[in-house]
């Protein structure tokens, strides 16, 4: 419930009025206007932006005097410097009078404002979506800035067992009753019986989270039209700044928001882009077991602001637009929870031959948490992921002893993924008999459908490919042509039972990712 003196608020939108007269500005400013949200205004000049907080107290935030707006804009720019400091530039006094007002002028200010560079809105990322502008590559790029944000980010400290789970559950089942004003129940009912039930079933897993430092001063608000393409890539701003409970939050949260946003925009490949190249960076698979929780918890929250907004409408249309808004996010979620049971695929096949190229096509199409052995193997050792071992074939982080341990670890986090509902695909060569086994063992434990997918090249091919990367060097693999001799070897033909659950791909054909999507689920059973 907003709080207001309405003698503020008039000074306020007297003031707002007087700031679209250039000569507030100490710079040229030309064709300016205002963007108005329900807790701010952003004035925009041309080379910057000027944010200005309302003066209103609601149930989660107060801005309702001037020491207050004060200390939440310095707020602000402390929080968001963090991820886009090229962004945020200064808090600034504004002088003079309401009818006549100055922009870091002299005297007692009358309001305060957060300077910022000002960029086009066709650069956000949710125009860029609609444009067509936004690549797998961008995904990617994203997602590693947001890891290493998430890896620096202070860590909450743990207080109880009560706590951890409070902090979680109330937000979550806070969302449901309004949404039982504007839409049916049958459909909300659903979704809430699925959130309370996750929520008994994943204590250990959310209290474990908060204990181990995963809880952490993140962005609280991290969705496409929070994010901006600039020179330098894509950064994030606008995060949480008046409310420490929404942003001090796991980092799964915080990527699951991102997902839910691209999921619910049809775009189920571009969000697995991305959250596997956070997991490739942060090595959280363990994570994966509390991300559908907090991805239906998003939609619901976006439901509720649509629900409460059709409340106050007055005109119908836009009252009919909210209540749509509310049972897309609402159809969003149940999808995801009525998703059907996992399937375990994984690559086999020489280095070289396209296991890691077909299963990055693979797993945005399916879509997939992939698993890479390349990647675990360096992080088990404590190697950065393209940092070179030195290692000959058979030896350093390549013997036997090390390969089962590597596998060992891929396996694990293979089946906790597929237990917490996730397809799986597992990037190595799995060219022993008795690794392929585990695979097979996991499968019929868990009792999901599985196959291979083996890459296939021509001898030359697999040695052209592996000099391109060992001359790149921006690979996790260090397979080299000696290693690839090891390989012919040393590996086990596939058994009959082995050839009936693969399908064979020859990577230097035309590939047909769609096709061989089709053969791997005929194959998986």
């Amino acid at each position: 419930m907003v709080r207001d003196a309405a003698g503020p608020a008039r000074m306020q939108e007297t003031l707002i009025a007087s700031l679209l007269k250039p000569e507030a500005y100490s710079h040229p400013a030309s064709a300016i206007e205002v963007l108005e949200t329900h807790i701010s205004w952003v004035v925009l000049t041309g080379p910057f932006a000027y944010k200005i907080k309302k003066a209103v107290k609601l149930d989660f935030l107060d801005f309702s005097t001037l020491q207050k707006r004060r200390h939440f804009c310095e707020e602000e720019l402390r929080l968001n410097r963090r991820w886009a400091p090229e962004l945020y530039l200064e808090v600034l006094p504004i002088s003079g009078s309401v009818d006549d007002p100055v922009v870091d002028g002299e005297g007692r200010a009358i309001e305060y404002a957060l300077k910022m560079v000002q960029f086009p809105q066709s650069s956000q990322l949710d125009k860029q979506l609609i444009a067509g502008l936004l690549r797998r590559r961008d995904l990617r790029a994203l997602a590693e800035s947001t890891a290493a944000f998430h890896r620096e980010a202070p860590r909450l400290e743990f207080t109880t067992n009560a706590n951890a789970l409070t902090t979680v559950r109330q937000p979550m089942l806070d969302n449901f009753q309004p949404l039982r004003k504007v839409t049916g129940l049958k459909l909300v009912s659903r979704v809430e019986a699925w959130t309370s039930q996750n929520l008994l079933r994943l204590e250990a897993a959310l209290i474990g989270r908060r204990k181990e430092g995963y809880v952490r001063e993140c962005h609280g608000d991290l969705h496409l039209s929070n994010l901006v393409r600039m020179p330098a890539g894509i950064v994030a701003f606008d995060c949480v700044e008046f409310s420490a409970e929404l942003r001090n939050i796991d980092v799964v949260s915080d990527i699951a928001f991102l997902v839910m946003d691209l999921v619910s925009r049809a775009r189920q490949d571009l969000a697995f882009d991305f959250l596997n190249r956070y997991l490739e960076c942060t090595g959280d698979y363990p994570g994966m077991d509390v991300l559908g929780l907090y991805v239906v918890y998003h939609c619901m929250i976006r439901a509720k602001v649509a629900a409460i907004r059709a409340g106050e409408r007055s005109e119908e249309p836009q009252q009919e637009q909210d209540i749509e808004d509310v049972e897309h996010n609402l159809a969003v979620a149940a999808r995801w929870i009525e998703a059907p049971p996992p399937r375990l695929i994984a690559m086999h096949g020489f280095s070289g031959s396209g296991k890691t190229w077909l299963s990055s096509q693979l797993m945005s199409q399916l879509p997939a948490i992939r698993i890479r052995s390349d990647i675990e193997r360096k992080r088990f050792f404590g190697l950065d992921e393209t940092a070179g071992s030195e290692s000959k074939p058979g030896a350093g982080i390549y013997t036997d002893k090390a390969t089962a341990e590597t596998y060992a670890g891929v396996l694990d986090a293979s089946e906790r993924l597929l237990g917490a509902g996730f397809n799986v695909i597992v990037d190595a060569s799995f060219l022993r008999r008795s690794e392929r086994q585990l695979l097979f063992d996991l499968a019929g434990r868990l009792g999901i459908p599985f196959a291979f997918a083996e890459t296939r090249a021509t001898r030359e091919e697999l040695m052209r490919r592996l000099r391109a990367r060992v001359q790149s060097g921006e690979d996790a693999s260090e397979a080299n042509i000696a290693v690839l001799q090891h390989q012919f070897e040393h590996a086990d033909p596939l058994t009959a039972a082995e050839r009936e659950r693969t399908v064979v791909i020859e990577t230097d054909a035309t590939i047909d990712t769609g096709r061989i999507i089709k053969g791997l689920r005929r194959t998986a059973r």
